[in-house]
């Protein structure tokens, strides 16, 4: 590397360092010290890891939760509730903000979630070989920060972000050939693991039909790094975790879009129609999987899709925040649309679906709770995309099949 090439990296490092410092300055004086975000997910995680590394209690314990649930004013919440609840190693993605005041934590949290949207558009945008103009940049990134599971996640300081990130770097890393450090991204998402169950599992058996074993070994090595420093860090963190998710998993509850669908309809009572609905998305992911297990292109690219649906519309969730990995799918739509339709229809397709989202929010809302129908219409985008994809798909084989007339 040239001395002036060098130079340049150091310029770039400081001016985006300055950059992030002015944002999170900005962001405490007129975001968190003039409003109520509180950041309740995230809060929960901080105070969990404040207290086992300032006074050395056990995150997990009960009496550490219900400190927090007072804390929090969320008392009126079953026993078991707003604690730490995560894998221990979720505490190395904010450990220096564990001694921080926790006002200044916020502002620095909500700067590094909005970053990590701004990464996962830009790592896209390399991964699907788009080159869009520089307002068309802005417009992707201003679009993903406002999509309404993105939004409500930030404000609550949710880990989804971090997860959509990993697994957008997992593919990324997967096509420039870093298959172990792809691996190493996707065991990071077991900071939240339900939400990569699906993702993961398909990767990992691509890798086999592929022969990439150094993305197995990574995905391996790398949850076995988090584990142990984990264990390091608490040796007996797996037993406690374990026990909180016991108690957790008792009062929890959560409900899943399918479920949502079956109650509307006034069907929830017998549960066939979501049974139903699951069995066929499972079918149509598990087909997806066995169709790409030798391909690198588009259909391994619709397994990914397929697979993150999934997992949004069959797991139960206590919100709508897990949608937030669905931005991967959304991106790959909102760039095949680009491509039939020009850029400027699809933006104004794009607009009226982000307003509409936030104006079907605001007429639904119950009193401090979102409504349950805001479980529905993100997966159902994404489910109408990728039934617009197999549709094309089938159609260029049928040309490809059957002679021009």
């Amino acid at each position: 590397m040239s001395q002036k090439s060098t130079r340049n990296i150091i310029l770039l490092t400081l001016l985006l360092i300055l950059l992030f410092t002015i944002q999170v300055i900005a962001t405490y004086q007129y975001l968190i010290l003039p409003s109520n975000i509180g950041f309740n997910d995230f809060y929960s995680r901080w105070r969990g890891a404040n207290i086992y590394l300032l006074e050395g209690r056990d995150p997990y314990g009960l009496d550490v939760t219900s400190q927090i649930q007072i804390e929090m004013g969320a008392t009126h919440q079953a026993e078991g509730r707003s604690g730490f609840h995560y894998p221990l190693h979720v505490l190395f993605l904010f450990w220096p903000l564990v001694y921080l005041p926790y006002a200044w934590t916020q502002a620095i949290w909500f700067t590094i979630l909005l970053w990590l949207i701004i990464g996962i558009v830009g790592i896209m945008l390399i991964y699907l070989g788009w080159k869009p103009s520089p307002i068309g940049i802005a417009g992707l990134m201003l679009g993903a920060i406002i999509l309404y599971p993105i939004s409500r996640t930030m404000l609550l300081g949710q880990f989804t972000i971090h997860v959509a990130f990993f697994i957008a770097l997992s593919l990324l890393l997967l096509q420039k050939g870093y298959d172990g450090w792809a691996g190493v991204a996707l065991a990071a998402t077991s900071v939240k693991p339900q939400l990569a169950i699906f993702v993961g599992i398909w990767l990992v058996i691509w890798a086999l039909f592929q022969k990439r074993y150094r993305f197995i070994w990574g995905v391996l090595g790398g949850g076995l790094l988090f584990f142990l420093a984990a264990t390091a860090v608490y040796p007996r963190w797996i037993l406690s975790f374990i026990e909180d998710m016991q108690r957790y998993s008792d009062v929890a509850g959560g409900r899943s879009p399918f479920l949502v669908l079956t109650d509307m309809l006034g069907l929830g009572e017998t549960q066939v129609l979501r049974y139903l609905l699951s069995a066929l998305l499972v079918i149509m992911m598990l087909y997806s999987w066995w169709r790409a297990r030798h391909d690198n292109g588009v259909l391994f690219d619709l397994a990914v899709y397929w697979s993150l649906l999934a997992t949004t519309l069959i797991l139960f969730q206590t919100g709508s925040t897990n949608q937030a990995i669905l931005l991967i799918p959304l991106l790959a739509g909102i760039y095949q649309l680009t491509k039939r339709w020009g850029g400027w229809k699809t933006a104004v397709l794009t607009i009226i679906i982000l307003a509409g989202l936030w104006l079907l929010f605001a007429t639904t809302l119950s009193g401090d709770y979102e409504n349950q129908i805001m479980f529905l219409p993100v997966p159902f985008i994404v489910f109408i995309g990728l039934v617009a994809a197999e549709w094309q798909l089938y159609r260029s084989k049928q040309s490809l099949v059957l002679p021009s007339a």
